[in-house]
């Protein structure tokens, strides 16, 4: 299989599947699908996201090797799916501990912007929240961003919210 051209051949989930079967856990043809992922043509950037995410969620070993590349990727992305689809992963998916300020400040400044989708601030609610189990102190910021956006969030960015403000009223004590 040629992963390119199937991946411009179709979007669809049911592709993304047979792509990701095709791929199983070779870390060659996961290559393969990465160079989709950082290629310069926005499309392909798109329907490779998708595809990565699906890959990615049943051999997250894959993408070690991808990771601070895939950071830097974050800064400037050709496409909303290769923000959405990466922050996506990095919600479980462990970052090594020289790379994880680096993610952590794109996360908040992801969340903080009004001009971001629901998905990306969602995402990047979940990075933040898992980061802030190792570092409590994450957990201040974390809530005041959450609460601030709470009343016109939408109905998934209040679930989340709602789950990790619970959580971050019994880590921390309420000092506001």
């Amino acid at each position: 299989m040629n992963i390119k051209e199937a991946l411009l051949e179709e979007h669809s989930k049911a592709q993304a599947l047979k792509i990701m079967n095709y791929i199983g856990d070779s870390p060659k043809r996961f290559a393969q699908l990465m160079e989709c992922f950082f290629d310069d043509e926005w499309r392909l950037n798109q329907v490779a996201a998708y595809t990565m995410n699906h890959v990615v969620e049943k051999n997250p070993q894959l993408f070690d090797p991808y990771v601070k590349e895939a950071i830097e990727n974050l800064k400037s992305p050709k496409h909303v799916a290769v923000k959405r689809n990466t922050l996506r992963i990095f919600q479980t998916h462990e970052v090594p501990e020289e790379l994880q300020g680096t993610l952590l400040n794109l996360a908040f400044d992801f969340l903080a912007s009004p001009k971001e989708a629901i998905a990306i601030k969602v995402f990047s609610m979940g990075i933040i929240f898992e980061m802030g189990k190792k570092e409590p102190d994450l957990f201040h910021e974390l809530k005041i961003l959450i609460e601030d956006q709470l009343p016109t969030g939408s109905s998934g960015f209040k679930a989340r919210g709602k789950k990790y403000l619970k959580y971050i009223n019994q880590v921390i004590p309420n000092e506001y």
